[in-house]
């Protein structure tokens, strides 16, 4: 047997990453983006710093190169390569995207908060019967609102004390505005 150790997440780190707004009109949840739940000497968050510094330093040195010299051939390079660092920052953008869902008397709003996002899906409370979870070695591998229509994936964090807290506020907000939803663990075929 051997034991895989986790790093514990601090009370203020979840305050952080999670903000929970209830009222008597709607209820919010907002979960932290993925650049915002990086810590910050992380090598991830530095590898993007650095890459986008030295991109805009090379397309800034070319620019400026062609505008001194006249070079169509110069100027050519640094336009592909500011198509590729745009590029790149249109790949990157769901780094920085914020999970909101909120719940009022009628429906649920699932929404991503950020530049470039999809669009936002609405389901009346009526029509959910239950949300479902699935683990897999103590981590939340899948969280599904099930509803008249089908299925309908929950975006979640992958770190485990966040999920955790994520997915029984979750619960919490759904069952206090329609108590008959449901809750438990889904098989693996979803």
């Amino acid at each position: 047997m051997t034991a895989t150790t986790t790093p514990q997440v601090s009370l203020a780190d979840l305050s952080r990453w999670l903000r929970v707004d209830e009222g008597d009109a709607r209820d919010r949840l907002e979960l932290a983006s993925a650049w915002q739940r990086l810590p910050e000497g992380a090598t991830d968050r530095m590898v993007v710093k650095l890459g986008g510094g030295l991109a805009a330093l090379i397309i800034g040195l070319l620019l400026v190169q062609a505008a001194l010299t006249g070079s169509a051939i110069v100027l050519g390079i640094a336009l592909v390569g500011l198509a590729l660092a745009g590029w790149m920052a249109w790949v990157l953008r769901a780094l920085f995207w914020r999970t909101v869902v909120e719940v009022d008397a009628e429906r649920v709003l699932l929404a991503y908060r950020g530049w470039g996002t999809p669009r936002q899906v609405s389901l009346l409370l009526d029509q959910i019967s239950e949300l479902l979870y699935r683990m897999d070695e103590g981590r939340l591998v899948a969280l599904t609102l099930v509803h008249q229509g089908g299925q309908l994936a929950v975006p979640f964090s992958g770190q485990r004390e966040l999920d955790r807290l994520y997915c029984n506020l979750l619960k919490h907000l759904l069952q206090k505005r329609q108590p008959g939803i449901g809750f438990g663990m889904g098989s693996d075929k979803q």
